[in-house]
């Protein structure tokens, strides 16, 4: 997929509530987000990270050549804040993207990603316990991957409710450190584990 600006702005909740996500918004706000430097970083995202990912995974035997979803990259502090993201989110700079993987689970991204990409700022497997994607299931776990030129400190975080998995990574990956609901430091996304505790009665 070519690099397009407008694939990786566009909302529906930008457009429910009449939300300008169009970069250079906010550079009243903060003179550093201008459109120049959020599509600098926006294409730098596609090429490091996002494009890499759909490589790998569009290109799989049984694929269907579309098999990983972009759910949100840019937005602007106003649609940041209508979905709930923490305020100093890198989605604001254009240095984020969600990713969903519609043909299989989204651990097998996570993990394709720590092993494979040279460089990328954060990696979040995020909420396992909501599920593959489905169309039965349109809310389901998710990937967060971040690029910044000048900080890529690969960061691999889980995030989750599911108190099991916490615990399961903090004894079993030296070196992870719990913050609220987030685990840094996981060394995968450790599939049989979580399919474990997410088919438990916890």
């Amino acid at each position: 997929m070519a690099f397009k600006v407008k694939s990786y702005i566009v909302s529906k909740t930008a457009d429910d509530k009449d939300i300008n996500n169009f970069p250079g918004a906010d550079v009243g706000e903060n003179e550093k987000l201008t459109a120049e430097y959020i599509i600098g970083n926006l294409e730098n995202l596609h090429n490091k990270c996002i494009q890499p990912i759909m490589n790998h995974f569009n290109t799989l035997p049984n694929s269907s050549g579309n098999s990983i979803g972009v759910t949100s990259v840019y937005r602007c502090k106003k649609l940041n804040a209508a979905v709930g993201g923490v305020e100093n989110s890198q989605h604001i700079h254009g240095m984020a993207a969600d990713l969903i993987y519609t043909e299989g689970k989204s651990e097998e991204i996570f993990n394709w990603a720590l092993a494979k990409l040279p460089a990328f700022h954060q990696l979040i497997w995020e909420f396992p316990e909501k599920g593959e994607f489905s169309s039965g299931n349109l809310n389901s776990s998710w990937i967060h991957i971040s690029y910044n030129q000048d900080n890529n400190p690969k960061i691999v975080s889980l995030a989750s409710n599911v108190e099991n998995l916490h615990e399961w990574y903090g004894k079993e990956v030296e070196g992870a450190e719990r913050r609220g609901i987030y685990t840094h430091g996981i060394d995968k996304a450790e599939m049989e584990a979580s399919d474990s505790f997410l088919t438990d009665d916890i």
